[in-house]
């Protein structure tokens, strides 16, 4: 459950791969039709099976294996992570796995493509050369958390309120690009920890079933997706929530270790468009747990996990260039996969950020065959640090850019303040450099008086999957003004409390 609101080179060689890992995010600037020629033979209705699956803070909390052995045997081939704290990429080669966006949290055994224009919301799951779904994973903010507010007694209107407030924000960000894919007909894929019920769930019949459901409830997040035409897997295969509740969180540990007053819930949900055939759905757990339909023990996580199995037409993705990653150490190979319209008509250019790619490239190449789908790898070596994109252009227009940053060899990440010292209520400059550029990456402000690692923070700011960056922290993210005292800037990777950098301050009266 845990959230926080808590010259370029030469080239070195040319791959022709029809494939990519992570891809991260850019600005389109026009869009560009395929010739008839290019498009790939459709594959038809595919069966995939998708896995969601919070870790619970890295997963080493119980037994990291049983997170690996959980996912072998629910048998997903591809999976939403939550909380995985930086061990995404160690989790899939666990399971030998060869893709993994880091950003997003999500490892596959398909190829991801995170094309330029997905801003850092979604990732294309190539099943065949040109042949992708889109998929998102979400981890909305925990608290407060509306189940607990309900059994404190806090009337409704301001429970809903209080959902709007905390964790519709995020889904916010995410509906204008979902409603862009699904007006294009593209397959699409929602996983993630919700952090809140389903309306699905809390209708007339659940009332008293638990001791939060004093009443039926339209959560909004939930109710937010279904209204784009998307359904809840789970309960599409089991559509009785009072006989089949389908609780994920939480059922104690080790199970059924859990307090009497617990709220638990269904919060872990797989979406997909209305009309898809889902097939199967299930509940990865402890075994002989309620619902359980993959059971293993010592189960390593406090969320159950979701593994549904549903058949999708995958299409032809829009012309896309993409990096594989967005922090690349002097010396690293970087690989632009590209889906180019006109194919070797097109050209494929790197340019520091901003500048032109018709006039101002560092480096250029036309396109190599496969069917306009491929990626070439460049060297990073002589490339001097800073922010950089790759861009593809055709008809001498700019398609698309993915952006990425080159760090010095062996650089580490650093966190700055303005000044070392602040007057009560003064506003705070943060400057960070050379971070890793995680989606879920943040910074939080700390009391040196406080021991306490966990949910401790004073400030919360996430640094949306940027190397380089800066953001002013006022009285309004602090709660009001700092009292006087001697505090930590820190900088915690992937939604951890593991501080990678810091720097102290001191308030004064």
């Amino acid at each position: 459950m845990q959230n926080r609101i808590k010259g370029l080179i030469a080239v070195i060689a040319i791959a022709v791969l029809g494939l990519a890992a992570l891809l991260i995010n850019s600005n389109p600037e026009s869009v560009t039709k395929y010739p008839a020629d290019a498009i790939h033979e459709e594959i038809g209705a595919t069966q995939i099976k998708v896995m969601t699956f919070n870790i619970w803070i890295g997963g080493s909390v119980v037994d990291f294996n049983k997170v690996i052995e959980a996912i072998k045997n629910s048998g997903a081939d591809v999976v939403g992570l939550q909380e995985s704290d930086g061990n995404a990429v160690r989790i899939a080669n666990l399971l030998g796995w060869p893709f993994v966006n880091e950003s997003l949290q999500i490892i596959s055994k398909y190829p991801l493509i995170q094309p330029g224009d997905g801003a850092g919301l979604y990732t294309y799951v190539q099943i065949a050369p040109g042949q992708v779904f889109a998929m998102s994973n979400i981890h909305l903010p925990s608290d407060p958390y509306g189940p607990y507010q309900i059994v404190e007694g806090m009337k409704l209107e301001e429970v809903l309120k209080s959902e709007v407030a905390t964790r519709m924000p995020t889904v916010n960000s995410f509906i204008p690009t979902w409603k862009r894919l699904l007006k294009a007909k593209m397959p699409l894929v929602i996983t993630g920890d919700f952090n809140s019920p389903s309306h699905l769930d809390w209708i007339e019949s659940t009332v008293g079933e638990r001791i939060a459901n004093k009443y039926a409830v339209v959560w909004p997040e939930s109710k937010a997706i279904a209204d784009l035409g998307m359904i809840d897997t789970f309960r599409t295969v089991f559509p009785d929530p009072k006989k089949v509740p389908g609780i994920t969180w939480t059922l104690g540990y080790p199970y059924p270790r859990i307090a009497k007053d617990e709220a638990v819930d269904r919060i872990d949900f797989i979406w997909v468009p209305k009309g898809t055939k889902v097939k199967t759905s299930g509940i990865v757990g402890p075994t002989g747990g309620p619902d359980v339909t993959y059971g293993l023990t010592p189960y390593p996580s406090d969320h159950l996990a979701v593994v549904s199995t549903f058949e999708l037409d995958p299409v032809e993705p829009p012309a896309y260039i993409a990096v594989n990653k967005l922090r690349y150490e002097q010396g690293d190979a970087l690989i632009v996969a590209y889906h180019a319209p006109l194919g070797d008509e097109d050209l494929l250019t790197i340019v520091r950020a901003g500048d032109d790619p018709l006039t101002q490239a560092v480096v250029s190449s036309t396109p190599q065959e496969a069917g306009y789908f491929g990626a070439l790898t460049l060297g990073t070596q002589t490339l001097p640090v800073g922010r950089y994109e790759a861009a593809l252009v055709s008809n001498k227009k700019v398609v698309q850019r993915s952006q990425f940053w080159v760090v010095a060899k062996g650089a580490v990440p650093m966190l700055d303040t303005d000044k070392s010292r602040y007057s009560h209520g003064e506003s705070i400059t943060a400057t960070w450099t050379d971070t890793y550029a995680r989606k879920f990456d943040w910074i939080g402000i700390f009391s040196l008086t406080e021991p306490g690692i966990y949910y401790t923070q004073l400030s919360f700011y996430y640094t949306k999957a940027t190397v380089n960056g800066q953001v002013l922290i006022t009285t309004a993210d602090t709660a009001g003004p700092l009292p006087a005292g001697e505090y930590e800037l820190r900088y915690l990777s992937d939604d951890s409390y593991a501080v990678s950098a810091a720097t102290r301050f001191t308030v004064t009266k």
